[in-house]
C-alpha cells in the first residue's frame, strides 16, 4: 500500500500519545501549584502522604506526596518524548521507519505496554487513548509491510 497512508497512520498514533502526554503534563504542572487533578478524593489522605516517606531512599527519602507528584511529571515527559520521537522520525524520513526493522515493532510494543498498564491500573480514558495509538501503529505497520 501507500507509504503516505502508512506515514499518516504512524503520525496519528504518535499524535494521540503527544496529546495525552501534553494534557497529563499540564494537569501535573497545575497540581504543582494548586493540587486539583491527581489528588485523592478522600482529602484526609493527602496529609498522610505528605507525612510519610517512601521506603526506598532511607532518611533522605522524599514524602509519598512528592513522589506521587514527581511520577506524574516524569510519566508525562515519557509520553511526550515517545510521541515526539515518532513524529520526528516519520516526518524527517519515513523511509527510516520502513527500513529499520526494529522501529515498527518497537512502536507497537511501547504503545501496547502503555495499553496493558492502562488496563491494569487506570480508568477508561487512558485505555481508549493507548488502544487508539496502538491501533494506529498496527495499521501503519500493515500498510508499510
Amino acid at each position: 500500500m501507500s507509504d503516505t497512508a502508512a506515514q499518516a497512520w504512524f503520525i496519528a498514533g504518535a499524535g494521540v500519545i503527544i496529546a495525552a502526554g501534553a494534557l497529563h503534563m499540564w494537569m501535573a504542572l497545575v497540581d504543582a501549584v494548586r493540587p486539583s487533578y491527581f489528588v485523592p478524593k478522600d482529602r484526609s489522605l493527602r496529609p498522610a502522604m505528605e507525612s510519610v516517606q517512601m521506603c526506598f531512599g532511607g532518611t533522605a527519602a522524599p514524602s509519598m506526596w512528592r513522589v506521587w507528584r514527581g511520577i506524574h511529571v516524569t510519566h508525562s515527559l515519557g509520553l511526550l518524548a515517545f510521541g515526539l520521537l515518532c513524529v520526528v522520525i516519520a516526518t524527517y524520513d519515513f523511509g527510516l521507519v520502513t527500513s529499520i526493522d526494529a522501529i515498527r515493532p518497537l512502536e507497537i510494543a511501547v504503545s501496547a505496554a502503555y495499553l496493558a498498564i492502562s488496563l491494569r491500573f487506570f480508568f477508561y480514558g487512558p485505555v481508549i487513548i493507548t488502544a487508539t495509538a496502538t491501533a494506529c501503529f498496527v495499521i501503519a505497520t500493515a500498510l508499510s509491510a
